[in-house]
């Protein structure tokens, strides 16, 4: 968990994300486009006043962009819950018609976005002449980046084309996507913010937005009882931890949920206890120990200095006893989670981008599984390299026989592991615990490789992404791709428009069968999609389901 950054390079690449500028296609669309040549420009008015938005004549759309949904977490609200917007917009209005900027954060995902703390913005993309009468079903995108960066407004998640599918359909949808915060700003942790309530405050940022939407969605067309929380990889974690909040079974905020890629289990939640250490050695690098209050010093540093020195660690969500209540594992035994429909699944090689590379034998696997899960014993990681044996043909990628990776000779063990440990088990016990609870749920495996894939990576984390978006700047083209995006998107409208992935109105493309009818995933391929059985690797995501704490903990 704790993976160390150097400040200089993490500072560096933050100012010169900073620096630069690029927008989405929803953005450029609205510029190009817009209502400055005599169109009526779209509006909305909400609790705060009247939102002008934007037209989009080449998807015969109209885009709300930018809205911010609490105050700028700034200042004296750095590192503290974002507190809802209650006044007024100047002049009673506000432009909604540029992205704002991302939530600061470490990675590529941020390169060539302009970054701010200012940040707390979502944005809205309906069909073209929707009224406040029409209670469209709204689908809600978090984006993904491990916690660590992203933004609403990268151009790889475009829902126009998700929208313009659902009017072809004759089931129209909105499309919202939310910035939070992330990295240090959105999960730093320590015995003093828990104590002052502010810790997961990425987690929060979610909650609100889902709040603010609940009191307001209804100004832009969309019906706030029909409301589906989606995301991917450290966006499905999210939802999947609004999933078990605060032990609740029911919740009014949405009524689906969609998890690509993203479960609660599998990924190691700290105390703020455990984080402590973490957070004193920013305090130390900050200048800020000798401060009778750290938290002040913290909050009244430049965003530069703060991230000097913040930005050396990665930060992740920890148990806060409330949005996170417990251990998820210890949640998701209990039973203790929202009962929605749910739509969830993974890509077959989920481990090539996360398993340690340059293994080549026992000890240094071993050693690397522990590094990542601390409370791993050594009985039970015995255990799982008797289960996951040291043989290339059943290692990942799969199916590319018994030839070893070059970066390591137990690289593909390495990476089996990795994805059923951090993915793949959690998603199959999520989809047997939600079909054990009554819940619709449909399952999924993600098994085409992109175009500009390699051989050793095979299908791996986040390459569904394009297709179910079905964006042609990063889709295929091959024989088969643009039909396999208009099927996931036309899935995943269906789900979002009626609960069920099934009416999509595709001649030939087989039944999605309801997990509690048959533990089968749909199997995504651009030449044929079939539906599989939910049992491969059976005994080991069985021991890995049964590990618990020792994997969430």
């Amino acid at each position: 968990m704790g993976v160390a950054f150097s400040a200089a390079l993490a500072l560096g690449l933050a100012v010169a994300a900073a620096r630069q500028g690029s927008a989405s296609p929803v953005a450029l669309h609205a510029r190009n486009n817009g209502s400055g040549g005599g169109g009526t420009v779209p509006t909305a008015v909400v609790a705060n006043g009247t939102l002008e938005g934007v037209v989009l004549p080449t998807f015969n759309q109209e885009a709300f962009l930018g809205i911010p949904y609490a105050q700028p977490p700034v200042g004296d609200l750095r590192l503290r819950r974002a507190r809802a917007l209650e006044s007024a917009f100047d002049g009673g209005k506000f432009e909604a018609t540029e992205y704002s900027p991302f939530c600061p954060g470490i990675g590529a995902d941020n390169y060539g976005y302009e970054m701010s703390e200012d940040c707390l913005t979502l944005n809205v993309v309906r069909p073209a002449g929707t009224s406040a009468d029409d209670k469209l079903p709204v689908g809600v995108w978090v984006h993904g980046g491990s916690f660590q960066m992203g933004g609403s407004g990268d151009r790889r998640y475009d829902g126009s084309w998700v929208v313009e599918r659902s009017v072809e359909m004759d089931k129209p949808i909105m499309f919202v996507s939310v910035n939070y915060r992330v990295s240090s700003l959105g999960f730093m942790s320590s015995n003093e913010l828990r104590a002052e309530g502010n810790v997961n405050l990425g987690l929060y940022d979610l909650r609100l937005a889902l709040g603010w939407l609940q009191d307001n969605v209804e100004a832009f067309g969309g019906d706030p009882k029909k409301v589906t929380f989606w995301g991917e990889s450290a966006g499905a974690a999210a939802i999947s931890y609004e999933l078990i909040s605060y032990g609740l079974t029911s919740t009014s905020l949405f009524r689906g949920a969609i998890l690509e890629s993203g479960s609660p289990t599998g990924r190691p939640l700290a105390t703020a206890e455990d984080i402590q250490p973490r957070f004193d050695a920013v305090v130390e690098s900050a200048g800020c120990a000798g401060s009778a209050d750290v938290l002040a010093c913290l909050r009244g540093l430049s965003l530069e200095a703060f991230n000097a020195s913040a930005a050396a660690y990665s930060w992740n969500p920890v148990v806060d006893g409330g949005i996170i209540p417990e251990s998820s594992s210890d949640a998701i035994r209990r039973n203790a989670f929202v009962r929605v429909p749910l739509l969830v699944g993974t890509n077959t090689d989920e481990g090539t981008a996360f398993g340690t590379k340059n293994i080549s034998t026992d000890a240094q696997l071993a050693a690397s599984l522990q590094a990542y899960y601390p409370k791993l014993t050594n009985e039970s990681t015995a255990k799982l390299l008797e289960l996951y044996p040291n043989d290339p043909s059943v290692g990942s990628p799969y199916d590319t026989g018994d030839a070893v990776l070059a970066s390591g000779l137990q690289d593909k063990r390495s990476n089996a592991l990795t994805g059923d440990l951090r993915y793949i088990a959690g998603k199959r016990l999520l989809a047997e615990k939600y079909a054990a609870a009554d819940q619709p749920v449909f399952a999924y495996r993600f098994n085409q490789p992109a175009e500009n894939g390699t051989i050793d990576m095979g299908v791996p984390h986040f390459t569904e992404v394009a297709y179910v978006f079905s964006n042609p700047m990063d889709l295929g083209s091959r024989d088969g791709d643009a039909a396999l995006a208009q099927l996931m998107t036309s899935q995943w409208v269906s789900f979002i428009h009626d609960g069920t992935p099934n009416n999509h109105g595709i001649k030939g493309a087989p039944k999605w069968p309801d997990y509690r009818s048959s533990a089968s995933n749909f199997v995504f391929s651009r030449k044929e999609s079939t539906v599989e059985k939910d049992d491969f690797r059976q005994e080991g995501i069985d021991f890995i389901k049964g590990l618990g704490w020792e994997l969430s903990a």
